[in-house]
């Protein structure tokens, strides 16, 4: 942790924000859809203060859901994992209140398993993120966010974009 501020108080970090997230995830593709559906995306994020009102952002999350293969109607797990790195604007909208947007990319480790067989894969996709910092207390805050999230994979000779659109929640401190 001591090395962590070091590292920030070099890059002129104006303020650093933990959060714990969680979001409704609306795949975009339809076939990927018809056999998951949409579910729960749980995940972390850091923001440091980088300059005036931008913020440096990592993050990382997980969804996993079961489903059904369309044919044979057999069970397929799915877990996709992003991991990703971008940059907000911060702008303050009163003394209790923030709103941010940002862009991003996101490494997408996608994992597949069923009768049929295992498909992993790792790609490389962007994410954009729009939002609201809103002060509980002195260093707590609620981020209400929307985002959408773009990857195409190709698992067994079909392009498919495991991205969507994503609204959630996340509860957090800022120091």
């Amino acid at each position: 942790m001591a090395l962590f501020m070091i590292i920030c108080g070099t890059v002129g970090a104006t303020s650093i924000r933990f959060e714990a997230k969680a979001k409704y995830f609306n795949p975009g593709e339809q076939a990927f859809k018809d056999i998951y559906g949409s579910g729960i995306m749980f995940g972390a994020e850091i923001s440091i203060g980088i300059w005036k009102n931008l913020e440096l952002w990592v993050t990382g999350g997980t969804f996993s859901k079961t489903g059904e293969l369309t044919f044979t109607k057999e069970q397929t797990k799915l877990r996709i994992t992003p991991a990703g790195i971008g940059i907000k604007y911060v702008h303050p909208a009163g003394s209790k209140m923030d709103i941010y947007g940002g862009i991003g990319i996101n490494y997408y480790s996608y994992n597949e398993e069923n009768p049929i067989g295992e498909v992993k894969t790792n790609k490389i996709g962007y994410i954009g993120t729009i939002g609201t910092y809103v002060k509980v207390t002195e260093g707590i805050f609620f981020d209400l966010f929307f985002d959408y999230s773009h990857c195409k994979i190709k698992p067994d000779e079909i392009n498919v974009n495991i991205g969507g659109f994503g609204a959630g929640v996340g509860i957090g401190f800022r120091i």
